[in-house]
């Protein structure tokens, strides 16, 4: 198993790898503290020679945020003595770095490089204008989850299934009682218009179905309903795909996020999709009610010739994705650089 604690060279920097099989319940309730201890045992260091170092936590593919740092930074600095300027964190999240007691960075492109999709996708060399328009909406959910169920039924209480191409729970792991229960009587997983979901190549995919909807719901990987999920702004290879596939894009994930899409230059169709009203409202079930009404609403257009209309909109957003894919690992690398010194 990989080590979550590395030694830089120089002797003087802890890298730690805090998302790396460790739970966000462990994070928030202190249960983190005996791996910690065991990953420093494997390099013959205790919690007691902690003050002896910079401590660099590089958040990488998930979306920690400050609330959950927050016990590792009471451990380290308030209880082992770790002087504050020794505690640095990398958060993919979007996070208010300038209220942080400690030195922080929020990178939320650096997720665009998860599963390598990119460079398979350019591999594959699309026709993206001629691609036909087959069906009406993409949505793609593979972690099974109580709030994706009720998406998921939702959808298709209001979509044919022929106008859907959907899937949920293929990721292979046997969910609750309850979530067979809120989708019955669809099978599960449920897989709309395809006999088969990709599983292991999920980030692979060798086939040109998903990209053929005008309209990509994305169901980012945070939630308000579900336990055990990041609540951060966390923006994931999922949002990138949208923009990269040539696809209008709508949100369910937590408030704000759309915001701060639109913070990185993408274009997310205001006009079209009525300023994306629902990424301010706070609960998550009402938004999940306007999400479905909007993109039915929006579906019942003739989205071949919106698609037209817009397609130089559709193809700068696609332009974005290759520059952010060649820049946000070259401005990460110097981040991890310069935390690494006094």
């Amino acid at each position: 198993m990989i080590s979550r604690l590395r030694l830089h060279d120089n002797g003087r920097v802890l890298y730690y790898d805090a998302w790396r099989n460790i739970t966000s319940q462990e994070l928030r309730s202190d249960g983190f503290v005996p791996l910690l201890e065991q990953d420093l045992e494997q390099h013959r260091l205790s919690l007691n020679d902690a003050r002896d170092y910079i401590w660099v936590f590089d958040l990488k593919p998930e979306g920690i945020d400050a609330g959950d740092m927050q016990g590792m930074f009471d451990l380290l600095c308030q209880r082992r003595q770790v002087p504050v300027e020794n505690f640095r964190v990398i958060f993919s999240c979007v996070e208010q770095i300038d209220r942080l007691p400690y030195r922080a960075t929020s990178l939320p492109d650096r997720l665009i490089y998860n599963g390598n999709w990119y460079d398979h996708l350019r591999h594959y060399r699309i026709n993206w204008a001629g691609l036909p328009m087959t069906h009406r909406l993409t949505c793609l959910m593979r972690r099974p989850s109580i709030g994706r169920a009720n998406l998921a039924k939702r959808l298709l209480s209001k979509f044919r299934s022929d106008e859907l191409i959907m899937t949920f729970g293929t990721n292979g792991v046997e969910p609750s009682d309850d979530i067979k229960q809120l989708i019955w009587p669809r099978p599960y997983p449920m897989i709309v218009d395809r006999p088969m979901a990709d599983q292991v190549f999920q980030h692979r995919i060798d086939h040109d179905f998903f990209y053929r909807a005008p309209v990509n719901l994305v169901v980012e990987s945070s939630s308000q309903i579900d336990p055990n999920t990041w609540r951060s702004i966390f923006i994931t290879e999922k949002t990138f795909k949208a923009m990269a596939w040539h696809q209008f894009p709508v949100w369910y994930a937590v408030p704000g996020l759309v915001a701060q899409v639109r913070r990185m230059g993408f274009d997310v169709f205001d006009d079209v999709f009525d300023n994306h009203s629902y990424d301010d409202i706070p609960d998550p079930w009402v938004r999940m009610t306007q999400v479905v009404q909007l993109v039915h609403r929006v579906s019942q257009q003739d989205m071949v010739e919106l698609r037209q209309q817009h397609w130089d909109r559709l193809q700068a957003n696609a332009q974005l994705i290759d520059y952010i894919h060649a820049t946000a690992i070259v401005r990460h690398t110097q981040i991890l650089e310069e935390f690494s010194h006094a």
